[in-house]
C-alpha cells in the first residue's frame, strides 16, 4: 500500500522534515511492507524555503543580518538550481530567533528580512520566493523596506503568504496576531496606528497582514502574492505523489479555525479530495469545529502530539479496518 506523508512543521517540536520522518518511523513499526512517500510541506511560514529547496534542488547560502531585536545573526537562503532563490523572513526576524529575550512587540523590526532579500539579490537571484510568516515583528514591513532599498527592475519577488488577513482592523496584523507576539491591548492599539500611518495602498488585500504586515509591504513593492500552502504543495509535487496512494497523512501542531484559512492541513485535504485519496490530519490539539469542517471536506482528524506514536496508531487502525490489510 502506498501512503503519502505530507505534514507541516509542528512549531517548537518538529520541522516538516522531522515530522514526516517521525510519522514514517511509527508507521513502519506496524506496517513495514508499505510504500511510504515523504512530502514535507510549509504554508509560507518557517520551512517554506527548505521545502522548495528539497523539491527543486540547490544549496543553502548564508548572510549576516539582524534579528528582530537588532542583534547580528547568520541567516540562510536557498539558491536553487534554476538560479532563483527562496527564503523565509523568519530566518531573520522570526519569533524563534529572539525567544531567548523578553518579547518587545513595539520594538521588533523586520529590517533583517530586507537584508536577507538583498543578500539573495547580491548572489545573483532574479526571482525570489519569500515565505512571509512566523515573525516577531508587527512593523508593516517598514524595516524590510528600509533595509532593501531600491529594488532592481529585473528582480521578481513572490510573496508566499501564510494567512489571508488584511493589514488593518479586527482581523488585521496587530489585532489578530499582536497578542501572540506579546502585545498588550494598549500596544495592539499603538501597533494598529503605526500600521495605518504607513499608508500602504495594499492594506486591504488578502494576506496583507501576513508576517506582521510584511505581506502588505511586499505587495506594495510589486511582489506577486500567492497562498504559501498552495505554492509549496505545487513545488513539492504533492498531487503527483498521490497517484495510486491509498492514504495521505498530514499534520500540524494545532488544528483550529486558522487551519481552515489556507494552512497546510486544509490545502492537503482539498488536494486529496480532488484526487479521491483518503486524508487524515494529525494535530497535537484538534478543535471540534475545525475537525467538523475538515470532515465535510472528507478529511479525518487524529489528536496526537507525538508523531511517531501517531504513525503507529494510524497504521494499526488502518490494518484493523482495511480489507486489503
Amino acid at each position: 500500500m502506498r501512503v503519502v506523508l505530507a505534514p507541516d512543521k509542528l512549531r517548537g517540536t518538529y520541522t516538516a522534515d522531522e515530522a514526516a520522518a517521525a510519522l514514517s518511523r511509527g508507521w513502519r513499526a506496524v506496517r513495514p511492507g508499505d510504500e511510504l512517500v515523504e512530502v514535507p510541506l510549509a504554508d509560507g511560514g518557517e520551512g517554506t524555503a527548505a521545502a522548495i529547496l528539497r523539491a527543486r534542488g540547490g544549496a543553502w547560502r548564508e548572510a549576516e543580518v539582524h534579528d528582530a531585536l537588532g542583534r547580528s545573526c547568520t541567516a540562510r537562503f536557498a539558491r536553487l538550481i534554476d538560479g532563483s532563490a527562496a527564503l523565509d523572513v523568519a530566518e531573520a526576524c522570526g519569533a524563534l530567533r529572539v525567544a531567548d529575550l523578553p518579547r518587545d512587540p513595539l520594538g521588533a523590526s523586520s529590517f533583517g528580512a530586507g537584508e536577507l532579500i538583498r543578500a539573495a539579490i547580491a548572489d545573483g537571484a532574479l526571482r525570489i520566493v519569500i515565505g512571509v510568516g512566523g515573525t516577531a515583528s508587527t512593523d508593516g514591513g517598514a524595516g524590510l523596506r528600509d533595509a532593501l532599498g531600491r529594488l532592481p527592475g529585473d528582480v521578481e519577488l513572490v510573496a508566499a503568504l501564510d494567512v489571508q488577513n488584511p493589514l488593518l482592523g479586527p482581523d488585521g496584523a496587530a489585532a489578530a496576531f499582536g497578542p501572540q507576539k506579546g502585545a498588550t491591548a494598549d500596544q495592539v492599539a499603538e501597533l494598529e496606528e503605526r500600521l495605518r500611518g504607513l499608508g500602504l495602498p495594499t492594506a486591504h488585500r488578502p494576506g496583507a497582514g501576513a508576517g506582521g504586515g510584511i505581506g502588505a509591504m511586499l505587495m506594495a513593492l510589486g511582489a506577486y502574492p500567492v497562498p504559501g500552502a498552495a505554492l509549496v504543495a505545487e513545488e513539492a509535487g504533492l498531487a503527483g505523489a498521490l497517484g495510486d496512494a491509498a492514504l495521505c497523512v498530514t499534520a500540524e501542531g494545532r488544528i483550529d479555525r486558522q487551519t481552515l484559512s489556507g494552512k497546510v492541513v486544509a490545502k492537503v485535504a482539498d488536494i486529496c479530495h480532488v484526487a479521491r485519496v483518503q486524508c487524515t490530519a494529525v494535530g497535537g490539539i484538534v478543535e471540534p469545529g475545525a475537525a467538523e469542517e475538515l470532515g465535510r471536506r472528507g478529511c479525518e482528524t487524529h489528536e496526537q502530539g507525538d508523531l511517531e506514536r501517531a504513525g503507529r496508531e494510524l497504521a494499526s487502525r488502518w490494518g484493523s479496518s482495511s480489507p486489503s490489510a
